[in-house]
């Protein structure tokens, strides 16, 4: 569990998992995850979400892949601001390729300077390739990018643990990802939570929706 800004700040971020997602490791991440027809089941969940918060007019994912999420947001409402980040070259030229109306930028989430700028800031799928020792960082790279809401969308464990992940033991980790926000901001306000799964277009996971207050 993460203790207090001040140490989060002043430890080192390890590339170490960033350069797995840089090369082939992250291309055949592209290949597997390149189904369009399953990010299109995800339009239900991300519709919602729009409808319960109306006030969403700008979006940032924090490691968009192949853009397929994006994707879904423009299709629901085209007037959606849509930015990304994602650090492998590959995937973000798909992305662009796949959303021109986008911007896409390529550039991890420790690269990211962004100052209340958005008004929804998510990741699927993402933290649970951050490294213990990078997640504060990640994290608050995070919350101080967004203007209101915080998405989270990732495997869930009420305790840290690490999963073996395509013959590595130090690139896929399940966390109580509400806890680690929560313990960094105690001011989030957690305003919708659950659960997802293959129908809805996702892998069994958790999501939850924070608030800025």
């Amino acid at each position: 569990m993460l203790t207090s800004n001040k140490n989060i700040m002043a430890s080192k971020i390890s590339t170490k998992q960033l350069t797995y997602w840089l090369g082939k490791f992250g291309d055949d991440y592209i290949e597997r995850n390149s189904d369009l027809a399953m990010f299109r089941r995800r339009e239900q969940f991300f519709k919602k979400l729009l409808q319960k918060y109306p006030e969403i007019k700008s979006v940032l994912e924090v490691g968009s892949n192949i853009g397929g999420n994006l994707m879904v947001f423009n299709k629901i409402d085209p007037k959606l601001k849509i930015v990304a980040v994602e650090p492998n070259k590959k995937a973000a030229k798909i992305a662009r390729e796949n959303l021109s109306s986008a911007k896409i930028l390529e550039k991890s989430v420790f690269d990211m300077d962004f100052d209340d700028k958005f008004d929804l800031v998510f990741t699927c799928g993402v933290l649970i390739h951050i490294a213990d020792n990078d997640l504060g960082k990640a994290l608050t790279k995070i919350y101080n990018a967004s203007r209101k809401y915080i998405l989270t969308i990732e495997y869930y464990s009420n305790k840290r643990s690490a999963i073996p992940y395509r013959g590595l033991s130090d690139a896929l980790f399940k966390r109580p990802y509400d806890k680690e926000y929560l313990n960094l901001y105690p001011k989030l306000k957690v305003m919708y939570k659950g659960s997802l799964d293959k129908s809805k277009g996702f892998d069994n996971c958790k999501f939850w929706v924070f608030k800025k207050r």
